[in-house]
């Protein structure tokens, strides 16, 4: 069902790989990146780091840089090819594909979503691809379990890898280059049958399609694919900030009236109605008793979130923030001040249920993992 293919990889020479390459650009601070750039000027944060005020004025800077960094010999263009990527991390070893995929594919549904994306948001990337025409990071998808996908890859990857280094922040990343086109061809008939799933990355691939046809362009874009057990997918816990005395009392009265509401201690919400409450320095866990297929992120906005906060949109709230379950410190939540709803972990097949039927998750359902490299391999558009 899925067209995937081998593409032209831009990326810094092997012995620079390391320096060049970057954690995504929202992880860094101010500060990390003020002295990554004083430290370290191959990094890609030199690329798109400036202090240009208009977005076309920072996009241009961003080409000019890019033809820089390659009349300097930083980097390089590959022949056609396929990559076969690994991330080790201290936790989990993440494996799979890097290759181009069709918007064609995404505007067929073949290419499925579980998330609504934001036209201002389309428009904005569609912009930056407008000028600067690259993919720096890919989308990353996945599929259901595949036995000749997974024997493929395990066999490969005992093979000498073509790039391996350790970054700063103590992950392990591995490349394979496939170039061979009888190896391309078989890889591409693995994915033939298959549909596959946007994990993270939704903007950038309507942002693409839109690219191609706003320039009647036939772009495949950047992506990393892995199987659906190599996905790690954690909650998205919801902190409702400068709450009042007012309004927690009330809120407590009514979960305990309509909820089965009960005073005690963080459980591990294995149910899939659970809810842990932190309030006052006090737990509380709930259980929204529904019949429905309803995700709990769902009632939780509904049944709370919307009637007691008047929160009707949380993408665009300012009263509330989104945590990630591995990101999660209760010392640094102020419970006088806030709320913490944490929620339980979503399953994969809840995923492909939602994308199979062509509906779409709120919002920060879930934080998925692995968190790609930017910079690693890069697409150029037409």
């Amino acid at each position: 069902m899925a067209n995937i293919s081998s593409f032209r990889a831009l990326v810094a020479k092997k012995e620079k790989i390391k320096n060049f390459s970057i954690k995504s650009y929202i992880e860094y601070s101010k500060e990390e990146i003020y002295k990554k750039l004083k430290d370290n000027p191959i990094s890609y944060l030199s690329i798109i780091s400036s202090n240009k005020k208009t977005h076309t004025n920072h996009y241009d800077k961003i080409v000019k840089n890019l033809e820089k960094f390659k009349e300097k010999n930083i980097l390089k263009t590959e022949e056609e090819s396929i990559y076969i990527y690994q991330q080790i991390t201290n936790k989990r070893t993440y494996t799979g594909i890097v290759c181009g995929v069709s918007t064609n594919d995404y505007k067929n549904g073949k290419i499925k979503i579980h998330e609504k994306t934001i036209e201002k948001r389309e428009n904005l990337f569609k912009d930056y691809l407008s000028i600067c025409k690259i993919h720096a990071e890919p989308i990353l998808l996945t599929h259901e379990s595949k036995e000749n996908i997974k024997i493929y890859i395990q066999d490969k990857i005992k093979d000498k890898p073509y790039i391996k280094f350790k970054s700063e922040d103590n992950k392990i990343h591995i490349l394979w280059k496939i170039n061979s086109k009888a190896e391309i061809s078989s890889i591409q008939q693995y994915f033939k049958s298959l549909n596959l799933y946007i994990a993270d990355g939704h903007h950038r691939m309507a942002s693409t399609l839109l690219y191609d046809e706003e320039n009647n362009k036939n772009n495949n874009c950047l992506a990393y694919i892995i199987s659906e057990d190599q996905i790690n997918l954690e909650s998205f816990h919801r902190i409702i900030k400068k709450v009042t005395k007012k309004q927690k009392l009330e809120l407590l009265y009514s979960l305990k009236k309509n909820f089965s509401l009960i005073e005690g201690k963080a459980n591990l919400l294995t149910g899939k109605n659970k809810v842990n409450i932190y309030l006052e320095k006090k737990w509380y866990n709930i259980n929204f008793k529904s019949s429905s297929d309803k995700l709990i992120v769902q009632i939780l906005s509904e049944k709370v979130l919307k009637p007691f906060f008047n929160i009707k949109n949380i993408r665009d709230s300012k009263m509330i923030k989104f945590i990630p379950e591995s990101k999660f410190k209760l010392n640094k939540i102020d419970s006088n001040k806030n709320i913490l709803f944490c929620l339980p972990q979503i399953k994969i097949n809840k995923i492909f249920q939602f994308a199979n039927k062509n509906e779409t998750m709120p919002p920060k359902s879930t934080y998925i993992r692995p968190k790609l490299r930017t910079g690693l391999l890069m697409l150029e558009l037409k």
